[in-house]
């Protein structure tokens, strides 16, 4: 190897871990920054179907409303399989940091800024779903809501992707921080409404695929994979052994050894009361 080549690739180790734990502090310390980059990171795929929409190629195919309708569909799908995955991705960037042994990202704190993203990352799909919903009623059935109605009783995979989105509906409306404090306790027990809402939504995607098509089938494993990490991890932390989402543990009980010996003798002698003659 050319030494120039050897030099190039000290300084990269040396620099990157040095780059990774100035950005994950800037993540950490800066909410409204992770937010945004979020945000542009989740406009990207928007903009992408918009752009392919307007294309010549697009526009002369068959049935131009069919891909209107199929991708605003699909990114909210992967948006809320992103929004499931972002505890365990935080948990495992932890497992990684400390057998990596880095110089940051070993604590759960670290990674705080993961659990920050989940808002925008659910409402950004919640805002594809309305999208795909709106598409199917104005350019699909032309505002016909008797047509709807029958959709919904004669075509199954309607009538579950109508369900999904009914139970996202609350969970978007009540994202805010004011009904966070106004739910208090019942807010985390409104929003469990998120796993029958993407198991539906996965089937909604299963049922509307034509034969042969296995991406619908690559969701609903990825889903099985979320769903069963997160039974597995409320299983543990029934047993008080798992720790919680907010990055706090459990509180565990001390239990101090018991003094033998001459310490047992000491700690005999401070303890017995004297008693008067």
């Amino acid at each position: 190897m050319p030494v120039w080549i050897s030099i190039k690739m000290s300084d990269f180790r040396a620099v990157f871990p040095d780059f990774v734990a100035r950005s994950l502090r800037l993540l950490n310390r800066s909410p409204r920054f992770a937010f945004w980059l979020a945000c542009v990171v989740m406009a990207i795929p928007t903009a992408l179907t918009l752009a392919g929409m307007v294309q010549p190629a697009a526009i002369a195919v068959v049935n131009p409303v069919d891909i209107m309708l199929r991708d605003p569909g699909r990114i909210s799908l992967v948006l809320l399989l992103i929004a499931l995955a972002i505890a365990p991705l935080r948990q495992l960037s932890v497992e990684l940091a400390t057998s990596f042994d880095c110089r940051y990202g070993k604590r759960m704190s670290d990674w705080n800024w993961l659990l920050r993203l989940r808002r925008p990352v659910g409402v950004a799909s919640f805002i594809h779903a309305v999208a795909h919903l709106a598409i199917y009623i104005v350019f699909d059935l032309d505002l016909r809501m008797q047509e709807f109605t029958l959709d919904l009783r004669d075509k199954p995979f309607v009538a579950v992707g109508t369900a999904s989105f009914l139970m996202l509906l609350p969970l978007a409306l009540t994202s805010t921080d004011g009904w966070m404090r106004r739910m208090g306790p019942y807010w985390k027990r409104l929003h469990w409404l998120i796993y029958p809402a993407a198991v539906l939504a996965a089937l909604h995607f299963i049922l509307l695929a034509k034969p042969g098509v296995q991406q619908p089938l690559v969701f609903a494993v990825l889903l099985a994979l979320l769903l069963g990490h997160r039974m597995a991890g409320r299983r543990r932390q029934t047993r008080g052994v798992q720790e919680q989402d907010d990055g706090t543990f459990p509180e565990r009980t001390i239990v101090t050894p018991r003094p033998r010996g001459l310490q047992a003798k000491a700690s005999h002698m401070i303890h017995t009361p004297t008693t008067k003659s």
